[in-house]
């Protein structure tokens, strides 16, 4: 979901707008991803590099995932499970209790997975889950992703970048090693449901051989 606070910038706007315009767009391709048949969903909502921001930035992104996660309502009317993978510890207390309410309050339903990444960092994940690993036998490629956050969600089928960059940023490395890898220039705020049939579209031409031959 890259791109919020560009988009701000360049209608003159505040960067926090530019995260409330983004809030809304993830809403309506959660939407569109129940309609489609997709069954789970990473958003990738607070990294653990974005620490780095302005404190008021900061506090203005967890007080819109407070205010999404406050949508009760709205996902029992849909069925829609939301799970948070990230270190929630160094949340909010406030924040992170919602989080821990949230997944329990979903965690029957089955429209749609969405995963939402806050506080997340592929390098910790993998760290995190080898360090419980080792507590409990040897180190392998199978243990490792057993204890990954929320293991039980499949290795993304496309992980898509919106925003004109090219990169990872540390998303979901181990889970990425096959995953199909999508490039958009499009700003997040201005993504569309039509933009994420193209995906889908481009997704289904391509071939995917695992390492094999095809």
């Amino acid at each position: 979901m890259d791109g919020n606070g560009r988009w701000a910038k360049a209608k003159g706007l505040p960067r926090v707008e530019g995260h409330k315009k983004g809030l809304a767009t993830a809403e309506k391709i959660i939407n569109h991803a129940v309609e489609r048949g997709v069954k789970y969903l990473s958003l990738y909502v607070f990294s653990t590099e974005n620490w780095k921001r302005p404190k008021g930035e900061i506090a203005a992104l967890f007080s819109l995932a407070e205010k999404y996660l406050n949508g009760f309502e709205k996902f029992c009317k849909d069925k829609i499970r939301v799970v948070v993978s990230g270190n929630i510890g160094e949340l909010p207390p406030k924040l992170a209790k919602k989080i821990e309410e949230m997944q329990q309050k979903t965690a029957s339903f089955d429209a749609i997975c969405v995963n939402l990444c806050i506080n997340y960092g592929g390098r910790a994940d993998i760290v995190q889950a080898a360090q419980k690993a080792s507590q409990s036998g040897e180190i392998t490629e199978q243990s490792i992703a057993r204890n990954l956050y929320n293991s039980f969600i499949p290795c993304p089928d496309v992980i898509v970048r919106t925003g004109g960059q090219k990169r990872l940023s540390n998303f979901l490395l181990f889970q990425a090693a096959y995953a199909e890898l999508y490039f958009s220039d499009i700003l997040w705020p201005d993504f569309t449901p039509a933009d994420l049939d193209e995906v889908i579209a481009d997704y289904g031409s391509r071939t995917r051989s695992f390492g094999g031959i095809v």
